[in-house]
This record gives C-alpha cells, sequence and structure tokens, in this order.
C-alpha cells in the first residue's frame, strides 16, 4: 500500500498501513481473549436507558453479534422497567413501588407482558437476526421453563403485597441447552411462572444472577446507565475498576454503594457464591463496554470478584 496516503485517525494524520497495522494489533490483542472465552457461557443483562435508544441499543448488540461469532454462547437478558411505567401511566394504571420493587397488580402485569414480550423482546430478536437466522426469543415461562412462586415481601413487621412478582423456585438448564446447542441466541424476557399457569414479574439483575449461577457461567455482565461502582474522594469521584464481594458489603454499610446500585451488586455477589466466575457492572451508553470489557488488557467498568481474589 502506498504510504503517501494519508486519512485522518483520531484526529491525527496516520498512514494507511498504520491504520490497519493498530487494527491487525488490536485482534492480536483479542486472540487470547477469545480462546479463554471459547465455548464458554457468558450472561448479559441489558438494561438502563439504551433499551429506549434504538441506535445506541443496536450498538450493544452488535458486540453480542461479534462475542456469538467468536464462539462465545451468549445468553441475553432484558427487562423494560422505564417502558413499562410510561405505559402503565398512558393507561391510567397506578405506578407504586416497595423498596425498588414494582407491585404488580394484574392490570400491571398485563402491561409488563405487552411491554417485554410485545415490544422490546421482539425488537431486539429482530435486530440481532439482522445478521442471520441466530436469535431466538422466549420468556421464563415459555415451556415454564423458570418456576417461580409469589414473592412474599415484609417491612417494618407486616406483609407487603408485591402481587404478581415472582422468586425463582428453578430454572430447567436442559431447555436453554437445547437452544445452545442449536446454535441460537437466547434472548429471554424476565418472566416466570408457576404450576399454576400464573405469570410473574422478576426483577431482571436477579433473574441474570438466577441463569448464570445455573450454568456456571464464565462472565456476567450486568449493562446500566453508570459507569460502575464509584466512591467519593474529596471533590472527584473514582471508579472503581475491581473490588470484592466483602469490599462491596462494606461500601454499602458506608452508603457509598446506595439506592439503584445495591440489587446489582448484591445479584454479583450472589452469582459469584454460585460458581459465576467474573462478573461486571458496566455502561451500556459507553460504545462497546462490552468487547472492551472482554477482549482487551484495559477492561471497562467495575469488576467484582470472590474475596479470595484480592485482599481487603
Amino acid at each position: 500500500m502506498n504510504d503517501a496516503i494519508i486519512e485522518y485517525y483520531n484526529g491525527k494524520e496516520k498512514s494507511l498501513d498504520d491504520i490497519y497495522a493498530n487494527k491487525a494489533q488490536v485482534l492480536l490483542e483479542a486472540l487470547p481473549y477469545i480462546k479463554q472465552y471459547f465455548n464458554k457461557i457468558v450472561v448479559v443483562k441489558l438494561g438502563g436507558a439504551i433499551m429506549e435508544d434504538d441506535k445506541g441499543l443496536m450498538k450493544v448488540l452488535d458486540d453480542l453479534i461479534l462475542m456469538k461469532y467468536v464462539g462465545i454462547k451468549v445468553i441475553a437478558v432484558h427487562g423494560g422497567g422505564k417502558q413499562i411505567t410510561k405505559l402503565m401511566e398512558e393507561r391510567n394504571i397506578k405506578v407504586e413501588f416497595c423498596d425498588g420493587m414494582r407491585i404488580t397488580n394484574s392490570e400491571a402485569i398485563e402491561v409488563v407482558k405487552m411491554v417485554l414480550l410485545g415490544e422490546i423482546n421482539s425488537k431486539i430478536v429482530s435486530f440481532l437476526n439482522r445478521h442471520g437466522r441466530i436469535a431466538l426469543g422466549i420468556s421464563g415461562n415459555d415451556a415454564n421453563f423458570v418456576n417461580c412462586r409469589k414473592k412474599f415481601y415484609e417491612k417494618d413487621g407486616r406483609e407487603i403485597d408485591l402481587g404478581y412478582v415472582g422468586d425463582i423456585v428453578d430454572i430447567s438448564k436442559d431447555f436453554l441447552l437445547n437452544i445452545l446447542n442449536s446454535e441460537y441466541l437466547p434472548v429471554i424476557a424476565t418472566l416466570g411462572s408457576d404450576s399454576k399457569g400464573n405469570i410473574y414479574n422478576i426483577n431482571a439483575d436477579t433473574f441474570a444472577c438466577e441463569i448464570a449461577s445455573k450454568f456456571n457461567a464464565k462472565k456476567m455482565i450486568l449493562l446500566t446507565d453508570v459507569d460502575g461502582i464509584k466512591i467519593t474522594e474529596g471533590t472527584n469521584e473514582k471508579l472503581i475498576s475491581k473490588i470484592s464481594a466483602a469490599g462491596c458489603h462494606k461500601l454499602i454499610e458506608t452508603k457509598d454503594i446506595s439506592k439503584g446500585m445495591i440489587p446489582k451488586v448484591n445479584a454479583c455477589i450472589s452469582a459469584l457464591k454460585n460458581g459465576v466466575e467474573r462478573t461486571h457492572i458496566l455502561n451500556g451508553n459507553s460504545e462497546h463496554s462490552i468487547l472492551i470489557e472482554i477482549f482487551t488488557d484495559k477492561g471497562i467498568g467495575t469488576m467484582i470478584v470472590d474475596d479470595n481474589e484480592i485482599a481487603q
């Protein structure tokens, strides 16, 4: 190639030879990680503002496509909290939460099903299948593969009726294995059902944790709207790139981890206790955050690991 040919690359002049050499170097850096994750299961929970931004969502799904085509067995899990709230408000259905959990009455569960299955799941599958017949949309109540019971929740000494909110009792591993072994990428809406056919809404972080734990997944990645776990040092915020479960508990006690980050962190800790090797909290709005985390030396976001990995 003619070295005289020049392009602007990241704001600097570079020859095309340099550009392609850099791309080759990126691929070589990814090689050991591709080998490490080949034929391994990675669970990705899609969530946050990215779910309402089709352009951004498609970029995230492109990451999943690349992971699949280099031999990673990807399982995608999604909720749809903001879209559910929006449709409930449009239908004049009361929106109520208790400690971050949606109180889901008979009207609300119908909206949940409409949004998760009719809107979000079908959209994700459609985007993925632009690359071929590779994605299969399902929910936990298909073939009752996610068996649930009604969640009972107590607060201040009294029981709170959350309605059709479920706790997972069991997951049919064989059902999902058949899908993965048929070379499909399962896209799972976070619903489950009981033996009587009642359908329940399940917290998406908890759902992802239970799926990852059932398969002793190589990684579980929770996408959200923030870069990860941050602590305040003086007037600055510092991103924690790696932390143990015990370290997380300390930060919850000091309230450095609070509000919506708590259930995500607890899901990661639970997954680690149940055989998942690595757990991550990433910003889904950061372009290609999943690929940077999996395939580069740099990493991104916060990785939560078992207590044995780092001294406190």
